[in-house]
């Protein structure tokens, strides 16, 4: 006699039922991979737009703006010309730099605002070279130059407000942010070392929003 097995129909459910949750599972995967992309490729476009933007507004005024460097890829304005920016051991905004961020920051404020939702700050960053009268690796040392770096990051926050026309105010009062670096990116160009970099910081809360939706 041929023994019926009974069980046989219930692998073969499991087994049904298994396949179909690994198809759902890959489809899942492939519609979440795709959000992913979509979202980086929505940053990156911003991304552009802004250093367009920013490229276009002063690109035909190199020479007036000396010194001053916009990266397209970080969108970081770096002031480099510590001569016309600040004496050496001082954080004073000198009389040509403010000149500069006098026409400059306006002008910088009025194109970023028309990106507000992507931008979470507008971050001063104040640097200092490594050298200190005593040991340059000393705590003494990183202590000094912290707040060196801190102080010409404020004094140039405080000075970029108050050449402000008043309508973007309030909105740089949400986005304007000071931070000093101390030393810790100094290079072997002392000089090019006493330097202040004004970053944006992106709203990535927004992407990550995108992607769990």
């Amino acid at each position: 006699m041929f023994k019926i097995d009974r069980e046989e129909p219930y692998w073969q459910s499991i087994s049904d039922l298994m396949t179909g949750l690994m198809v759902v599972f890959v489809f899942v995967c492939i519609a979440f991979l795709h959000q992913i992309n979509k979202a980086r490729n929505d940053y990156n476009a911003v991304r552009e737009q802004i250093a367009v933007a920013l490229i276009d507004e002063f690109k035909m005024e190199k020479n007036k703006y000396r010194g001053v460097e916009i990266d397209p890829q970080t969108l970081k304005a770096v002031f480099r010309e510590p001569s016309v920016y600040f004496d050496d051991d001082s954080s004073h905004v000198k009389p040509a730099f403010q000149d500069l961020l006098n026409d400059f920051f306006p002008r910088y404020c009025k194109v970023l605002k028309r990106f507000d939702k992507q931008i979470q700050e507008i971050r001063i960053e104040g640097h200092a070279s490594k050298t200190y009268r005593k040991d340059p690796n000393s705590v003494e040392a990183y202590y000094y130059n912290m707040n060196l770096s801190q102080s010409r990051a404020f004094n140039v926050l405080t000075y970029c407000y108050s050449v402000t026309p008043e309508e973007y105010r309030p909105w740089l009062k949400s986005k304007l942010r000071a931070n000093g670096a101390s030393s810790s990116n100094a290079v072997e160009d002392e000089a090019a070392s006493r330097c202040v970099v004004i970053s944006i910081v992106r709203n990535a809360d927004e992407v990550v929003q995108k992607i769990g939706t």
